[in-house]
């Protein structure tokens, strides 16, 4: 990282600027996660096309790797601090970028199936719906759907409609539709 980048970065991380969430919305999109993790660990700091960050993380995790990592859960949300701060450890540490991908992969898949069995307490319900653009991630959806059908879950997936933004589109054009016809 260049001098001037590791400046703005510390500004960034500041605990004032952190406190005040200076430059830091919040966000519910695993892609910004996927992101992060990328440029931590070195993959990539910059991206010029969508999800570019993600499917390389994706693309150089070790599927022979069983470790993970732990999401600090409230309720059925998470927070990925500690996480991340397990991966930038390794990583420091010299454990290998594909072992530390498929970590993340696998705690990701965890999260989603503890943040499931959290709902399904709370509810009774055991069907869960996976979609958004990060399950076009195949490493993340193959062991999220294991996992989720290892825990009793009845697990739906996207056939005919795109998980990502085209499958938005649709929904949106499909309520726009509707009520166009209950003027």
């Amino acid at each position: 990282m260049a001098p001037a980048e590791r400046r703005i970065v510390d500004r960034l991380l500041a605990p004032d600027a952190l406190a005040a969430g200076l430059n830091a919305p919040p966000t519910s999109s695993m892609g910004r996660l996927f992101d992060a993790v990328a440029a931590l660990i070195g993959i990539r700091q910059t991206v010029h096309d969508e999800a570019q960050a993600a499917i390389e993380l994706e693309a150089l995790a070790d599927p022979a790797e069983e470790g993970t990592y732990t999401f600090a859960l409230d309720g059925i949300g998470f927070d990925a601090s500690p996480v991340i701060r397990d991966a930038v450890r390794e990583f420091r540490n010299g454990v290998s970028t594909p072992r530390i991908a498929a970590r993340f992969h696998q705690a990701v898949a965890g999260a989603v199936v503890e943040a499931c069995r959290r709902a399904r307490q709370l509810t009774g319900v055991a069907r869960v719906a996976l979609s958004g653009g990060v399950w076009q991630n195949m490493l993340l959806l193959q062991r999220t759907v294991t996992l989720l059908e290892e825990a009793e879950f009845d697990v739906l997936l996207h056939r005919r409609v795109p998980a990502n933004d085209g499958g938005i589109a649709l929904g949106q054009a499909a309520v726009a539709a509707w009520r166009s016809r209950q003027v």
